[in-house]
């Protein structure tokens, strides 16, 4: 058997995608003299897309293939045969005669760190050998590493356009205030130094760690610079990924803005200074304006959107290929800042884009200049930890905040997360999961419940629902239920709306999350089951009818007619039209009211009383359960549980399948290859 018709075989077994065979192929038809080791790699290139990598360094590939072939417990015999052809084809390479083989192809063309590139323009794969790494990429995920790599290193490299007196002194007068407060190093003071004195910034923290009132604070520095100076004020644009991000964001900072206690800086009033900060957010979609019915948007490279200062919050949700967008979408000259949780998953197509900027953000890596710098205009003594003589010029734009505000220090939601969290090289130091056993011991209560609970749920195809499981079940999402059943009696439109608004806020008291689409114990069979169980608990009437009362959905594509977005969320209600109750469903306005949207204009939805730990970036609920499986799998990572516990603002609950899951998924870091950290570097 050829090696190619070889890929054909893994295809039928499932070990790689159709479309990845079928580049292999067109590139072998276009190029018959291209040797077996460059197809293997334009296949593997092609398959690492579908693990969310951007590109594949091909001395990791060589060193650990299990990497991106990882075993499941639930594959089939022709899968593991399949693995193990791979994996044997692979340990037989030697890099240097496998890169050769790359270079010699004609559909590969070869760039080094100049950005020079040997090779046609239509080359459908670009080889980088740059600091002694050899990446290959698809060409359009290497264009758009390159796009967001020029735009970043330009910004790092332009000059400040504010003295460091002025920094110093509004953060005095902004900061100070808060001096009793503030016992230790004030991170969110220096984060709103660094983002002011750089052209390209990101300030990331876990949650409530005050990304939203640090950059308010910012906002209000550099709006206070240029109206002391009496010039106009800035063109300030907000965005997030989502709809639902965005929507937070718009309430977040409409509510931290009116607390937010400004000073009278520079004889500039407070309430002069809160009418210039903005409030409305949008999505990146929607600020950067697609084109119909095309991947492209009508803001680009020659026709830039007009704005002094763009802010993207929920950073970590942002693909490669969207932040590429983004640049090419603004002005060289528009300051960016981006926010986010670098712990948080990865963005869900190709791209680690927060995490790769922000590898150094826990260790801080301020050069000694910088260092002086945090001390002489943000007034704060830095420890020596964070200290590294050769910090790249990366490293000093980046800011980590570190203290949380929404759990206390030591609680055990906080514990618990930083727990997931913390990488261990360390074998002697206590497992994982005895410290995780112990922190879900405690018995710390808020409202007379327990914060945390751990609870077992057999995931066979003939289980059933546990007891504990059936009542936090019915108990979580009964809250939201019981509101849905106190329909108005009246006809009056304004008292529906009240009513929408108070079961929209109601849903968010609870939410299930699942690691898993498929199966009876992914969102697919849990939706099914939850379903059932409200019924017979009498929670659901009538689910025989698609559009019930009370079926929660969320919207999976953007969809610009009904101004819904991707991750917006809506709950199946009747709304009085013409003196009749009529199926609707509504939605928040993301303005703090609602509105009513027709069942037959929504086009991309789905039940979502069990909802993907990914869709569930953006979120905040007062108590979130998370379902593990009980079978092993690559998308168990810490990223992922820590993704989900930290989406509880009050309570948390783990249900597991099994120990050993659990504890392989908090060993477990998400790994995806780019260069992007390398080469802005």
């Amino acid at each position: 058997m050829s090696n190619v018709n070889l890929m054909k075989s893994w295809v039928d077994a499932g070990l790689i995608r159709y479309v990845d065979y079928a580049l292999v192929k067109f590139i072998q038809e276009q190029t018959p003299k291209v040797s077996d080791e460059a197809l293997l790699a334009i296949m593997l290139t092609s398959h690492s897309v579908a693990l969310g990598q951007v590109c594949i360094n091909l001395e990791d590939v060589i060193n650990t293939p299990e990497a991106m072939f990882s075993m499941d417990e639930g594959d089939d015999e022709a899968q593991q045969i399949a693995r193990v052809q791979m994996l044997e084809w692979i340990k037989g390479l030697s890099l240097k005669p496998w890169i050769d083989a790359i270079k010699a192809c004609s559909a590969i063309a070869v760039t080094d760190a100049s950005g020079a590139v040997e090779g046609g323009p239509n080359s459908p794969l670009v080889l980088v050998e740059s600091k002694g790494s050899a990446l290959l990429y698809l060409r359009r995920y290497w264009q758009a590493e390159d796009i967001i790599v020029k735009a970043i290193r330009a910004r790092l490299m332009s000059s400040s356009q504010i003295d460091d007196s002025d920094i110093r002194s509004l953060l005095a007068d902004l900061f100070d205030g808060n001096k009793e407060f503030v016992t230790d190093t004030d991170w969110q003071r220096i984060a709103c130094g660094i983002a002011a004195s750089n052209h390209f910034s990101i300030i990331t923290g876990g949650p409530g760690t005050g990304k939203t009132t640090t950059v308010l604070k910012l906002l209000a520095l550099l709006q206070a610079e240029r109206l002391k100076q009496a010039l106009p004020p800035l063109a300030i644009r907000l965005a997030a990924p989502t709809g639902k991000a965005a929507a937070r964001l718009n309430e977040s900072i409409a509510d931290n803005l009116q607390r937010l206690q400004l000073p009278e800086l520079e004889n500039i009033q407070p309430e002069d200074l809160k009418a210039v900060i903005p409030t409305q957010v949008m999505t990146l979609h929607r600020l950067l304006k697609p084109k119909p019915n095309s991947r492209q948007f009508m803001h680009n490279k020659a026709n830039p959107l007009v704005a002094d200062i763009v802010v993207v919050d929920e950073a970590s949700m942002i693909d490669i290929e969207m932040m590429a967008s983004l640049f090419e979408g603004i002005e060289p000259t528009t300051r960016v800042i981006l926010l986010g949780d670098k712990d948080q998953l990865a963005s869900v197509e190709a791209g680690y884009v927060l995490g790769d900027l922000c590898r150094g953000a826990l260790e801080g890596h301020y050069t000694p200049d910088t260092m002086e710098w945090i001390k002489n205009v943000c007034g704060e003594e830095v420890s020596e930890d964070y200290r590294d003589e050769q910090g790249s010029m990366l490293n000093q734009a980046v800011c980590m905040l570190r203290k949380s505000y929404r759990f206390l220090e030591g609680g055990v939601i906080h514990r618990l997360a930083s727990l997931v969290n913390e990488e261990r090289d360390n074998y002697l130091e206590a497992p994982k999961m005895e410290e995780l056993k112990e922190i879900f011991a405690e018995k710390d209560t808020v409202d007379s419940v327990s914060v945390l609970r751990l609870l077992t749920q057999p995931q066979h195809s003939d289980s059933v629902l546990e007891a504990d499981f059936k009542k936090l079940i019915t108990f979580g999402y009964g809250h939201y239920l019981d509101v849905v059943a106190q329909m108005p009696q009246s006809l009056d439109a304004k008292v529906f709306d009240q009513w929408g608004k108070k079961v929209l806020q109601a849903h968010t008291n609870f939410q299930l999350l699942v690691a898993l689409r498929k199966g009876d114990w992914g969102l697919e069979g849990m939706n099914d089951q939850i379903e059932r169980l409200l019924v017979s608990d009498k929670k659901l009437m009538d689910t025989d009818s698609l559009w019930y009362l009370g079926r929660p959905v969320m919207v999976t594509q953007n969809d610009y007619s009904v101004d819904l977005m991707n991750g917006d969320i809506g709950i199946s209600l009747r709304y009085p039209v013409n003196g009749e109750l009529k199926q609707r469903v509504v939605f928040s306005d993301g303005k703090g009211g609602v509105r009513w949207v027709l069942p037959s204009r929504l086009q991309s939805v789905e039940t979502v009383f069990a909802m993907t730990v990914h869709k569930s970036q953006g979120s905040e609920f007062h108590h979130t359960a998370m379902l593990l499986p009980s079978q092993s799998s690559p998308i168990l990572t810490k990223e992922l549980i820590y993704t989900g516990i930290t989406r509880s603002k009050k309570h948390f609950t783990l249900i597991s399948g099994g120990e050993k899951v659990l504890e392989e998924a908090m060993n477990r870091k998400v790994e995806r290859t780019s260069g992007l950290s390398l080469y802005i570097s």
